[in-house]
This record gives C-alpha cells, structure tokens and sequence, in this order.
C-alpha cells in the first residue's frame, strides 16, 4: 500500500487510535447492547496466582494511566493465529503505533516475525512461551518505546465472522504471488520421496529451503491489485501468506481485512442488531483498554485528518542481518551483534515522527 492509501486507511475514523477496531466502533455506532458486549473485548487483570504461560487466557496486565499532558501514546497491534492453527499463539503479525498528539504525528513501526531476542527464539514466539504480558518488555528492549496499549486479534476466528457477514469485499494494495501457502492437513505429507531422499534432503538443506522441496504440501496463491471478494477461508490465506511479500505488507493486509469487516457490518447494519455477527467479533479482538480510556484516547487524540503518518520498516536493508539459530532455523538478528538492539533503537529514534 502506498503512502497516501495508507494514511486514508490508517485515518479513518480513529483507526490508528483506542486499539484499532475499538476506537472506530466507539466512534459512531455505540448502542446500550454495544456497551455490554464489548466488555467482553477487555482482557482481564491477571491474579497473583495466574499462570505467565497460560494457553486459555491473553492478560496484558493494567493500562497505563491515559493522561492528556503526556502527548505520547504507543499502542501494539499483534496478530495471532488462534485455536486450530498451528502455534496458537504466535503473533506472526507486530505492529507498534506511535502517536505525538503534540506534533500530529503518527509512525507506524513493523516489527518482524523472525527477529531473534533474549531467551533464544523468534519474538513472534514469545506470547506463547511466557504470556503476552511479557511482550511489552520484549518490546521495548528491541525498540526503546515503552508500550501503553495492546491489542490483539485472532485471526483464525476470521474464518466465522466473514462467512457470517457473507464475505467481504477489501481493497488489496498490492499484487503478490505466493507459491508456497501451506496445505492444512498436508504438513507431513512425503510427496511420493523415499526415507533415503528425505535424509539427504535434511542433510543438503534446513529451514524454509528444506520447506520447499516438498512442493506437494502447498498452493499457489495469487491476488491482484485493487478490488478482491473473499470468503473466510480465502481472507485467512490473504492475511496469513508469509512468501508474498514482507511481513510489513501482510501486516498491512491485515488492516485491510479489519477495514473490510468494519465496512461490511456498517453495510448490514449490524451495529444495530444483538445479533451472532457481533458476538462472533467481539470473541477475536482482545485488549487491555476499558470504555473509559478509549473514550479518553478519542478524544485527547482529536480528528486524525490532519495527522501526519510515516513508517518503518526494520529489515535487512537498514538495521537486520539473516542468519541460522542452531537447529538451522531461518532468523533475523540485528546488525550490530546478537541481541545488541541498540542499532535499532537508535534508527528507530532517528526516523520516529
């Protein structure tokens, strides 16, 4: 997505603010049932004696107090795969926004999947070794911002909630390809190789490289630019495709995905009916924030028309070098040294609006 598309998108109607979804819900379509589903929405506090690696819950621990002097608000937006998918809970999809209220600001940073951090593994891994109140500090060791506000959304419950809206219409930013979409079911599938040629496969290649050759457990994807109908199963694929692109653009897809599902049960009136649509939605969005500090947000926040939006992007053109853990797999760590993170933050710090 470009630029000026972006910035229309991340815009609308205080996407970028409240946790994503929240914020536009609250913005114009709050009803008495409105209310008291959406306190469903809202993580609760974890006990003394709460498990940090607990599967059935996401506790994000208390809010930061939302203060209009303070000007500077940092939400995290994490994607994750949900029940049925493999590795529940990896947030495979992280995005930090950063917004100055003072300067009209807003920078959009993408934090990639694959980057490796302190405890030896992937930081999309992290929820899922030792909770998601945990990757707020994770976070903020990698990129130097403290985060307020989380929000995280189950991708995997999109297949229901689509389906039930009828499918929906996105406006796809970019043409991508993706010859290898894994096959559910087909994971361990040997296309027709014998145990001697998987052993030397194993042996000659690790990683995504050893993925590949088995070309009878995945599709081919493919999406044009512009106009794309999807129905739940064809959404999850577009939102969760790793080869077509960056993990930026999927990140980015899957706004699109939220923007499509906001428009269509706009569309169907849905806001106004407690009916199974709503409750299906408010099952996948997860956040620490309550009414009050969204309302607060919104409006401390103000119009966003006028917000100037940037991005960045940490890859291995700037600040990422790719690299192999010691079981061969595929890792991104960054430039200066293995869990030196002070080239990032100091790349962020120089291009944060």
């Amino acid at each position: 997505m470009n630029t000026m598309n972006f910035k229309k998108f991340i815009t609308r109607e205080n996407i970028i603010f409240g946790g994503i979804l929240a914020a536009v819900f609250l913005g114009g379509f709050l009803t008495t049932y409105f209310i008291l589903k959406f306190t469903n929405v809202f993580t609760p506090r974890p006990s003394p004696t709460s498990s940090p690696t607990s599967q059935t819950q996401i506790n994000f621990g208390p809010v930061s107090e939302i203060s209009k002097e303070k000007g500077i608000y940092n939400t995290i937006f994490l994607g994750y795969g949900g029940l049925g998918h493999e590795g529940s809970l990896l947030t495979d999809s992280i995005i930090i926004i950063h917004v100055n209220t003072n300067k009209k600001t807003a920078t959009l940073i993408s934090v990639p999947r694959d980057l490796w951090v302190t405890g030896n593994h992937k930081i999309n891994a992290e929820a899922s070794i030792n909770g998601f109140g945990n990757v707020g500090g994770v976070i903020k060791n990698v990129t130097g911002l403290p985060l307020d506000y989380f929000v995280a959304v189950d991708f995997g419950g999109f297949i229901k909630l689509i389906d039930d809206l009828g499918g929906i219409a996105v406006n796809n930013p970019k043409t991508f390809d993706d010859p290898y979409y894994p096959i559910t079911g087909l994971e361990n599938e040997t296309c027709g190789k014998t145990l001697d040629e998987i052993n030397a496969l194993k042996a000659k290649y690790s990683g995504y490289q050893l993925e590949i050759q088995f070309t009878c457990r995945y599709e081919h994807l493919h999406f044009d630019t512009g106009s794309v109908n999807l129905d739940g199963k064809t959404a999850l694929k577009f939102v969760r495709s790793r080869h077509g692109d960056s993990d930026f653009g999927r990140s980015i897809r899957q706004f699109v995905v939220l923007e499509g599902i906001l428009n269509k049960l706009i569309s169907l009136h849905a806001f106004d009916k407690g009916n199974q649509i709503i409750g299906t939605l408010f099952s996948i969005v997860k956040t620490n924030l309550n009414l009050s500090g969204i309302q607060s947000l919104i409006d401390i926040v103000g119009p966003t028309t006028g917000y100037k939006i940037n991005e960045i992007h940490l890859t291995t053109e700037n600040v990422l070098n790719e690299g192999k853990a010691n079981d061969g797999e595929y890792i991104l760590s960054p430039k200066a040294a293995l869990f030196d993170f002070s080239g990032i933050k100091s790349y962020i710090n120089a291009n944060i609006n």
